[in-house]
């Protein structure tokens, strides 16, 4: 209540709020800071870069426009009847988009330098566009022909351009060409008022359903907030413009959420967007609240929502070694949103006092800009959401060397709405070829997958093992290939029960692709989230997976093991079952290459024949689990013997080796299946190779271990793999590996709980995660490395290890001889 009490004062009293309409510019900047800008134009480089693409982009129209206006103006199509095309039919959106980024550009120069053959030529545009817009009403008002593409494209560079000419116009001498009557006509106000008004309305479209907030919603709002936002700025009457940030604030519609009570609330305590990370990042949320503080201060907009600022600092942390980053549901490998984020960031903190993130800010700028070799700022025409050039009004220039640094490369990372766990392994030298990055998880959020507790590996300087991803196109997105496997289990590497695991289509963020699924947790991790660790050999995540879909619990835990600088594993233990009957259940792997090598530990080809094993589905609208798409599938007989596999890389000699102990019953599907997208050096349109290793009945207390180590070498440097059992229940692994002439022992324990005891090859461990290490030295003595990740006590003979209160510990003891 008292909330509301506040911002009704606020429209009372506020002299901002009701004097803003001979305020222009106002959006990205004020008459005020117009020096400020000049200077920074004069004294940086990188600013006056950015000028000079405004005139190579502006000059060329502007000096014809001058002599043959109408010559530009005959470019501009038409503007279709109404909104109600589809994406696809939309087919004018980037030439309409290109026009009007032409006006906004030309306004900015107008700005800047005070020249009025830049004002009259983006005059000139907006008034084309006016002269239609401001005969139609909301519902029928449209620049190319779709709801959600016109506030993305076009409706933020026509207000843009106004507001930064808006002086220009109100000159009682200026005139605008009319190309229908070939001639200048005086500028009519009152008709622009009316397109933007029509504007503003076609965007929130009142004439709708009501918000609801709290709502759970897709990007959309988020995307067309800018639109929104800036033409609403650019509406004259003082008490309607108030009016409509109310509704674009506060209120909502169904069409354009509250961003404070349906937008922001989407955010959860990590402070990011929770969707896949190539549609995380949001700059638009950064964006909008600083222009809101910078015009309505008195609302305090960033003191509620720094942990959104601070937020923003996470996505860096989601880099493999090669500086792509990882990806999970629809997002794409090299889409990189962190620069934007990172300078609005800047100049709120920097305008607000905000002296730790403003530094915080700066550190990873410059962080970002020496990773890519300088800061080098380039503007282009067109396009979605295309805000580049707000860099120019309000970037700070960072310093060639700063005295803090930012670890972005710590080895766990936990997305909580993603249900995501990272594990990071660094190499000191050529971390890029030798270091290791992979993640599990897996949840229902917008541009989620349906894919249980899903993994993606990195090894040798490709994604080796990778999840599914996002197609190139937005029309691919509704192809078969997408929806029935891509999306779905057999799409990723997981495990599938019974030959069932699926989605539902109620909660579904998309309809009939029954991808909800229980959000994955995670359940321990060593380090945690963003700490340090205690081993620089050592880590793992276990995350849990409470599937009420499928009427069963997964349990997964990846842990990242180096054994030289040069040679590191993952250990991969997936525990599964099923509530009721477990038939079977299949691990599913993928992995790129020309070619896959099965063979026993001893080197024995199995027998492969035929199968259409995998030619099934469950009948439900997209074919779950989608192992339909699998090709060529030959099977074995059931096999107990430890196998050993490798996936080669033909183009620059990559092998990924993968180790399976023995002393479980499983047969092997070998497969060919659609290519891994985003795969680099070709193999993006080569057939991805598959593994799938089926196992009768449960597959808890006998989970799935897998081995996985990259390498340059068709011969691994793990020499052996054999079980570790507890009775009748599979709990770890021995590793034996010979790095040099060096022999490394790895005794690897998981267990399914913080509690469990396990007494055996003369270890006794209580707890989750134990690992025993033996490794020969080059002079002949042997040091023992005793690891708890957690847990409470473990030994190896007469050496013994506790933890306290935190549940890790490490040490490494000399080995008597």
């Amino acid at each position: 209540m008292l909330k509301k009490i506040f911002f009704f004062l606020l429209l009372i009293y506020s002299p901002m709020l009701f004097s803003q309409s001979g305020q222009h510019p106002i959006i990205f900047t004020t008459d005020g800071e117009r020096e400020h800008v000049l200077s920074l134009i004069s004294d940086y480089k990188w600013a006056q870069s950015i000028v000079n693409d405004l005139h190579r982009h502006v000059d060329p129209h502007v000096n014809r426009h001058i002599q043959h206006p109408e010559v530009f103006l005959k470019t501009i199509p038409s503007l279709p009847d109404q909104g109600n095309l589809t994406e696809f039919e939309a087919v004018t959106v980037e030439k309409h988009s290109k026009i009007l980024n032409i006006a906004a550009y030309a306004g900015i120069l107008y700005f800047l330098e005070e020249k009025e053959e830049y004002a009259q030529l983006s005059a000139d545009i907006i008034n084309h566009y006016a002269t239609i817009l401001a005969n139609r009403t909301p519902q029928t008002t449209t620049i190319c022909g779709n709801e959600f593409y016109d506030p993305r494209t076009s409706y933020g560079q026509f207000a843009l351009a106004y507001d930064f000419i808006f002086h220009f116009l109100k000159n009682p001498d200026t005139k605008v060409f009319d190309a229908s009557k070939g001639k200048r006509i005086p500028y009519d106000h009152q008709q622009m008022q009316k397109a933007i008004t029509n504007i503003v309305g076609n965007v929130l479209q009142e004439y709708g359903r009501k918000d609801v907030h709290g709502k759970f919603i897709s990007n959309h709002p988020v995307l067309t907030a800018p639109g929104a936002l800036f033409s609403i700025l650019c509406v004259d009457d003082d008490e309607e413009r108030q009016r409509l940030f109310n509704v674009f604030w506060e209120k909502g519609t169904a069409h354009q959420n509250a961003f404070k009570n349906t937008i922001l609330p989407m955010f959860g305590t990590q402070g990011i967007w929770p969707e896949s990370t190539s549609y995380s990042f949001m700059s638009p949320i950064p964006m909008v609240l600083n222009i809101v503080d910078r015009i309505y201060p008195e609302m305090d907009v960033i003191n509620d929502y720094q942990y959104i600022l601070e937020g923003n600092f996470l996505f860096d942390h989601l880099r493999m070694p090669n500086g792509d980053f990882v990806r999970y549901g629809d997002s794409k490998r090299k889409h990189d949103g962190t620069q934007n984020l990172y300078r609005y960031t800047l100049n709120i903190a920097q305008r607000r006092g905000y002296q730790q993130l403003e530094q915080q800010a700066k550190t990873a700028l410059r962080q970002a800009y020496d990773r890519k070799g300088g800061y080098f700022p380039k503007l282009y025409v067109g396009g979605f959401n295309n805000y580049r050039v707000l860099e120019l009004f309000w970037g700070v220039d960072i310093p060639e060397i700063l005295e803090e640094s930012i670890d972005f490369k710590k080895p766990t990372v936990v997305l909580e709405h993603a249900g995501v766990a990272l594990q990071r392994n660094l190499a000191e030298q050529e971390n890029e070829i030798y270091g290791l990055c992979g993640i599990i998880g897996g949840a229902h959020y917008v541009h989620s997958h349906v894919t249980g507790i899903a993994m993606e590996l990195y090894g040798a300087g490709y994604v080796m093992g990778p999840n599914a991803g996002l197609p190139p196109t937005v029309k691919q997105r509704r192809i078969p290939l997408h929806e029935k496997y891509f999306r779905l289990y057999a799409g990723n590497n997981t495990v599938i029960v019974n030959g069932s695991s699926h989605g539902r289509d109620e909660g579904s963020w998309k309809g009939l692709a029954n991808v909800w699924q229980n959000t994955t947790v995670n359940v321990a991790a060593e380090p945690k989230h963003l700490e340090n660790p205690i081993s620089s050999s050592f880590s793992f995540s276990t995350q849990q997976l409470e599937d009420e879909v499928n009427n069963g619990v997964q349990q997964r835990t990846l842990s990242t093991i180096r054994t030289s600088a040069t040679t590191a594993y993952y250990f991969d233990i997936f525990r599964s079952k099923s509530h009721e009957e477990n038939k079977f259940h299949d691990y599913i792997y993928h992995n790129l290459g020309d070619e896959m090598h099965v063979q026993t530990a001893s080197g024995k080809l199995p027998k492969f024949r035929k199968t259409k094993r995998y030619q099934t589905d469950i009948g439900d609208a997209v074919q779950s689990p989608g192992w339909r798409f699998f090709e060529n599938t030959k099977a074995t007989d059931e096999l107990s013997t430890a196998m050993h596999l490798r996936f080669d890389i033909d183009y620059d000699d990559r092998y990924m080796h993968m180790f399976i102990p023995d002393g479980v019953q499983r047969s092997y599907t070998k497969a060919i299946a659609p290519a891994t997208r985003e795969a680099q050096n070709g193999y993006d349109e080569k057939p991805t190779q598959v593994i799938a290793i089926r196992q009768e009945g449960e597959a808890w207390d006998r989970p799935y271990i897998a081995i996985f180590e990259p390498s340059l070498s068709k011969k691994s440097s793990i020499q052996k793999v054999a079980p570790i059992w507890d009775g009748d229940r599979l709990i770890g692994a021995k590793v034996y590996s010979k790095v040099e002439d060096k022999e490394i022992t790895d005794f690897v324990i998981n267990q399914d709980s913080n509690h469990a005891v396990y007494a055996g090859d003369g270890i006794h461990f209580r707890g989750r995660m134990g690992i025993v290490r033996i490794a020969q030295q080059s002079d002949g003595q042997k040091l023992v490395s005793l690891y708890i990740g957690e847990g409470q006590e473990l030994s190896w003979g007469q050496y013994h290890l506790r933890t306290n209160a935190d549940q890790k510990a490490f040490e490494v003891f000399s080995l008597v001889k």
